[in-house]
């Protein structure tokens, strides 16, 4: 597995084969060019599970003959899906492991995670992610920073909700692990974009159910809702407050985060990687604008 001189990532030693007491589970469909690269760096769990929603390609042939359990299962939408895996009876362990199929784990990560499941504090950990875009590790542009992801968790004291995307899990009290995971799609760049459409589209349906322009302008309302919700809200709080509070409110959005991304979050220092980055998540924030748009679904004359 190349390190793609994500330093610290330099070759380690992980665990022994099936020598971590807990259950992997890894969601799939069509992930034939990433699963067993995935597969292979977590081979220190005791059970890996595979819940697949329809592959059409080798992916369920793959993972069984890298030795993971496979279950099949409709998709049910990001929360509902994960609910439904933390329930599957296969199931060996209470601490179960997330990991989607496009990432892999390092050495230092899975032996901090061995190291955190001998003694647990918490009932859920979270670690960053490291996201490798045209084969560079997007550092800047605000990303990796705030890029904390509840992963790890005890089954028998968390659950999802009902979220089409952006899925949350719910628990009270949450730890963080030094090491991150990476997450590095080898489909390639129109698979990236495809992909991104489809978390447009859920999106501005997400906000096509919110509240009327109006209503969302009073502030007091927003930050008693905004409020509420953090209870079980695991995102870092400026986060959630810009993403949440601010970023509705702001005009021409889609300059707003490609001016934040790449200038005042120093997306610059990527590279090309770094400002194209920046560049589809200002067109991704135009996508979710023009399908929440009245005439976005009105057929094409």
């Amino acid at each position: 597995m190349t390190a793609l001189g994500l330093r610290p990532y330099a070759p380690g030693d992980a665990p022994a084969e099936g020598a971590v007491a807990v259950s992997v589970v890894v969601l799939t469909k069509n992930e034939a060019v990433n699963i067993e690269r995935c597969l292979a760096s977590v081979r220190w769990a005791e059970q890996v599970v595979v819940l697949d929603s329809g592959s059409t390609d080798d992916t369920v042939l793959l993972a069984k003959a890298a030795g993971a359990e496979v279950v099949e299962e409709l998709w049910h939408g990001y929360g509902r899906q994960r609910e439904l895996a933390l329930r599957l009876p296969v199931l060996r362990h209470d601490w179960v492991y997330f990991v989607d199929a496009d990432e892999w784990v390092s050495p230092g990560l899975a032996a901090e995670i061995a190291g955190t499941l001998r003694d647990p504090q918490h009932h859920a950990y979270a670690h960053r992610f490291r996201v490798v875009f045209l084969g560079r590790w997007i550092r800047h542009c605000g990303w990796y920073g705030g890029s904390w992801i509840v992963r790890l968790m005890r089954r028998s004291a968390v659950r999802f909700g009902d979220e089409t995307a952006g899925e949350r899990v719910q628990v009270d009290g949450v730890g963080r692990l030094r090491h991150d995971i990476v997450d590095h799609d080898l489909k390639g760049l129109a698979a990236w974009l495809h992909k991104h459409v489809g978390y447009a589209e859920l999106e501005a349906s997400r906000q096509s159910g919110a509240a009327p322009l109006a209503q969302r302008w009073r502030v007091a309302q927003r930050w008693r809702t905004f409020r509420a919700g953090r209870s079980h809200d695991t995102r870092p709080l400026l986060r959630a407050v810009a993403k949440d509070l601010v970023l509705p409110l702001v005009p021409a959005r889609p300059l707003v985060v490609f001016c934040y991304m790449y200038l005042l979050r120093l997306g610059f220092l990527d590279g090309v990687p770094g400002l194209l980055f920046c560049l589809y998540h200002a067109w991704y924030r135009v996508t979710i604008e023009a399908l929440h748009h009245p005439d976005a679904t009105a057929p094409a004359r």
